[in-house]
């Protein structure tokens, strides 16, 4: 395997979308919450960050995921998903402003984009999306609850969280064959 092939590998590849991602959500929200948390997001984020970059781009190629080949419809799946998330996004931004609950925009792009995820387990064999899905909207909808009931900073916690667990998640999938035993 040449060195491109080794960097091009499928998982590398498409987990740099959500590392871009799972960074826009903690840079973009941390400062949104109050003192010491910025820099606590920040630190986290770095770590965490550092974790993914470990495991996902610096191991070898061959401890990554086996690239599966999709499915049949799976650029359809693709499609249909990404439009209904910017949809579900939009829906969002037009009803919170209404509800003068703007603040928690947040936790709505949260759901919606993992919401999005969640066909792609099936559609690209990548049980991974599954995982990342539910996590994500699970935080999301907890973020927009707190929101709704409490102080409208939770979803900007939640956006941070969403985005450190996101590159714990990818960084853990990176090698699914890991086996730790209980006497290590």
């Amino acid at each position: 395997m040449t060195t491109v092939q080794q960097y091009a590998h499928p998982y590398r590849i498409g987990s740099l979308v959500g590392a871009i991602g799972a960074t826009v959500f903690v840079l973009a929200n941390r400062n949104a919450l109050p003192d010491p948390w910025p820099l606590v997001a920040l630190a986290s984020w770095g770590l965490v960050l550092a974790l993914y970059v470990y495991r996902v781009w610096l191991s070898p190629a061959e401890a990554l995921p086996r690239a599966r080949p999709p499915r049949p419809r799976a650029g359809l799946i693709y499609v249909a998903s990404v439009a209904a998330m910017i949809l579900g996004i939009q829906v969002g931004r037009s009803f919170l402003p209404e509800a003068d609950r703007d603040a928690l925009m947040p936790a709505v792009i949260v759901i919606c984009v993992g919401l999005h995820l969640v066909p792609f387990a099936q559609a690209f064999r990548a049980p991974v999306f599954a995982l990342l899905g539910w996590a994500m909207t699970a935080i999301g909808v907890m973020g927009l609850t707190a929101g709704l009931a409490t102080w409208t900073g939770w979803a900007c916690v939640a956006a941070v969280v969403t985005g450190i667990v996101m590159l714990a998640v990818m960084a853990e999938a990176a090698h699914p064959d890991d086996e730790i035993s209980p006497g290590d």
